[in-house]
């Protein structure tokens, strides 16, 4: 069954935490980008590899605005290093992520085609240089998980600067100054009155942020995949409410589903730790007891095997009492 997710971040320098002892100090372009391609790159700012064991990655592709791009833009340790030199502040923005879910219905070529279309659509035309991977993990199911990280530039590309990339980052690549404000006067007016018609203004004036417009593209650009293939499955990027699905929305379990998996485990490597602690303990009790007092020591034992029986006992009772006679 295909589902529908699609998740944006943005990557910056800061940890947004207190940097741990021996580990990174700072987010890096270059990391991001050898974590979901696969491949060891190494980052100039900071002198050093970053190499991943992703044997997940089935495919990955840079994508440029112009057909006569320079090399280096599919060179994908020089591009990263390149947007990291872009970037003066320490905790600046690096570039954008979109992440997305990839249905199983598809082929393996037919899933990496419809990623290209919808990232050459929506975003390279624009003018971003993208940078995706395709990964095919197992899934909890058994089966396997199909999904694209998808790694945006914030600036233009300007050959005429040292970095190759523009002074200044395109700020409607994050939201349109006039969408901005449409949103924000109907949010207020909305608020205000609390009239349907003021919230269906919301509504269609929300409608025209870039997350909005890029979540039901994927919907459309996925669906007309599905179509092509053949499958009758198809994905709604809209909510279960809208959609008219009584069903609680359910979180994303991410990591979870793994620590799920390994609760099992655990407890019962717990379990065996506190009975090797309390057989332990046991033996240096009864290890006080024989230099002391050999006599007790016997009796302890006596009455240790005494409750030990009577608790075995209570498991090798005939549980097969004879059921009443219903045939009466």
């Amino acid at each position: 069954m295909a589902i529908y997710h699609l998740r944006l971040k943005v990557h910056s320098r800061s940890l947004g935490r207190a940097a741990r002892e021996g580990g990174a100090t700072r987010r890096s372009a270059v990391a991001a980008a050898a974590y979901r391609s696969g491949e060891r790159l190494y980052d100039d700012s900071q002198g050093r590899w970053f190499s991943f064991d992703k044997p997940d990655v089935i495919h990955t592709e840079i994508l440029a605005p112009s057909a006569d791009a320079s090399a280096w833009i599919f060179n994908r340790q020089i591009l990263w290093n390149m947007v990291e030199k872009a970037e003066k502040r320490q905790d600046a923005q690096l570039c954008r992520e979109i992440e997305l879910t990839l249905p199983r219905e598809l082929s393996p070529d037919e899933r990496s085609s419809l990623v290209r279309e919808f990232v050459r659509e929506q975003f390279v035309s624009k003018g971003m240089v993208a940078d995706f991977a395709i990964h095919a993990p197992d899934a909890a199911d058994g089966r396997e998980q199909p999904h694209a990280h998808v790694l945006l530039t914030l600036r233009r590309l300007d050959p005429t600067t040292a970095t190759g990339f523009s002074a200044t980052k395109e700020r409607d690549w994050n939201e349109p100054e006039n969408i901005a404000r449409l949103v924000a006067e109907a949010r207020k007016r909305f608020n205000d009155t609390d009239r349907p018609e003021d919230k269906a203004a919301l509504d269609a004036a929300e409608a025209l942020r870039n997350v909005n417009v890029w979540r039901r593209e994927w919907a459309e650009h996925a669906n007309r995949s599905l179509a092509k293939a053949g499958s009758e499955a198809r994905i709604d990027h809209r909510t279960l409410e809208a959609q008219g699905i009584l069903r609680i929305p359910q979180i994303s379990l991410g990591i979870a589903r793994h620590i799920e998996r390994a609760y099992e485990h655990i407890r019962e490597r717990v379990t065996q730790w506190v009975s090797i602690k309390k057989r332990a303990s046991l033996l240096e009790d009864a290890e006080h007891l024989k230099q002391r007092d050999p006599a007790k020591l016997a009796d302890f034992v006596m009455r240790l095997s005494d409750m030990a029986e009577s608790f075995a006992a209570q498991f090798r009772k005939d549980i097969t009492t004879p059921e009443a006679d219903y045939d009466r």
